[in-house]
């Protein structure tokens, strides 16, 4: 028989109401970055001390069992905009969660999967979103090892991407019109870092020894020119970052 294929919702409107169960580094870390943004953040988790390290951090933070008979309807969960299941290591309370919210009538459901089996699960029963934090994060630690001369932001398709990497000493003091970067590399600076500043640059730029240009483009574009700097990201520093985000 062939396999059913669910089609990820798309999200329609704009959310600023959330509800995040589960407080492993991952839930902290989307929970507390939805609050930065200016969000409105409930989070949940039997464990009443890490409950208690975000309070003060997110709008509300409650010591409950999401897996309990109408403990989610009694917190007023229906009525947020989006739920983040972050029980990614025990699939079974996991599953109870998202059944839960899909009675409840949840707009926007996402779930955290610890690998391929369980995301099908979440999927067939009704998860919106499906999401492979440690996948992620494991791709990333092994691209900033084996080129520590760039550092990946965003992988827009398998051709594409968005990366970080140090201004080649030949560039500096030069414009990026000198350079002539789109014609002689095919590639894009977005943005240039500089200290804790973000410069967005024009044709007059001149760049500077330290900067960090945030360049877009296909792979094998990009990789060319990360051998083109003798200097390196800060893996240690970014892997600690990520890590910790996890």
């Amino acid at each position: 028989m062939e396999e059913a294929k669910t089609e990820v919702k798309k999200i329609n409107k704009k959310m600023n109401q959330f509800v995040v169960i589960g407080l492993g580094r991952f839930g902290r870390s989307v929970a507390t970055t939805l609050s930065d943004l200016g969000n409105e953040v409930l989070v949940i988790d039997t464990n009443a001390e890490a409950v208690k390290q975000m309070e003060g951090l997110v709008s509300g933070a409650v010591v409950a069992d999401a897996t309990g008979t109408d403990v989610l309807h009694s917190l007023g969960v229906q009525n947020f905009d989006c739920v983040i299941n972050c029980i990614g290591d025990d699939l079974q309370s996991s599953i109870l969660v998202t059944l839960i919210c899909k009675d409840l009538g949840i707009k926007y459901l996402v779930a955290k999967a610890k690998n391929e089996q369980s995301r099908k699960v979440l999927e067939r029963i009704g998860a919106d979103m499906v999401v492979f934090p440690e996948v992620y994060m494991g791709r990333k630690v092994a691209n900033m090892l084996t080129n520590p001369s760039m550092n990946e932001v965003m992988n827009l398709t398998d051709d594409f991407k968005i990366v970080e990497i140090p201004v080649p000493d030949n560039w500096c003091e030069k414009t990026i019109i000198d350079i002539d970067v789109r014609k002689k590399h095919k590639v894009s600076i977005i943005f240039v870092k500089r200290g804790n500043d973000v410069v967005y640059p024009g044709p007059e730029t001149v760049l500077q020894k330290g900067d960090i240009l945030i360049v877009a483009g296909e792979c094998n574009k990009l990789e060319a020119l990360s051998n083109k700097t003798s200097e390196v990201i800060d893996v240690k520093h970014s892997l600690q970052d990520a890590l910790e985000s996890e």
